[in-house]
């Protein structure tokens, strides 16, 4: 019996309920500028929903659905390895079939992987969420994934 096709409905069916739960609820948390209000360096690894909005630069790897969006214009992104690449009417960037590493740099940027071996990386300004099971670092501070996706300043 081949459960490919099983798994891989299921993992959609997982990633599209956790961005569409979590990546629209917080963006009232953020800042009004959209920068956010902390300043340093995150680093996180796991599975579920990594989020990053402000000013820097941001890397993520893992596979899943990945959306990046240039808010001011000004990014620089570079985007290798798998994934079908569609750019949608309301600005953000979406990569079905994610597999690979992604780095956006600019003043006022979101990238968000959805998917499972996420590795995020981000220096700069901002604030960040993470939804499911995994761990991150900012500044002093260390904490573990959750499941309501609490929005968290980069510090």
């Amino acid at each position: 019996m081949n459960t490919k096709p099983f798994y891989s409905l299921l993992v959609i069916a997982v990633i599209i309920a956790l961005f569409g739960a979590a990546i629209f609820t917080p963006q009232i948390a953020y800042a009004k500028d959209g920068t956010g209000g902390g300043t340093g360096t995150l680093t996180a690894s796991g599975d579920g929903l990594a989020a990053v909005r402000g000013k820097g630069t941001m890397t993520v790897s893992g596979n899943g659905i990945l959306w990046i969006r240039d808010h001011k214009g000004d990014a620089q992104i570079k985007v290798t390895g798998e994934g079908v690449r569609r750019e949608m009417a309301n600005g953000w960037v979406r990569y079905i079939g994610f597999k690979g590493e992604a780095t956006i740099t600019g003043s006022k940027v979101t990238i968000a992987l959805a998917g499972y071996d996420i590795t995020l990386e981000a220096e700069g300004i901002g604030k960040f969420l993470l939804r499911g099971n995994g761990t991150y670092q900012t500044g002093d501070q260390q904490g573990v994934w959750s499941a309501e996706a609490r929005v968290i300043t980069i510090q």
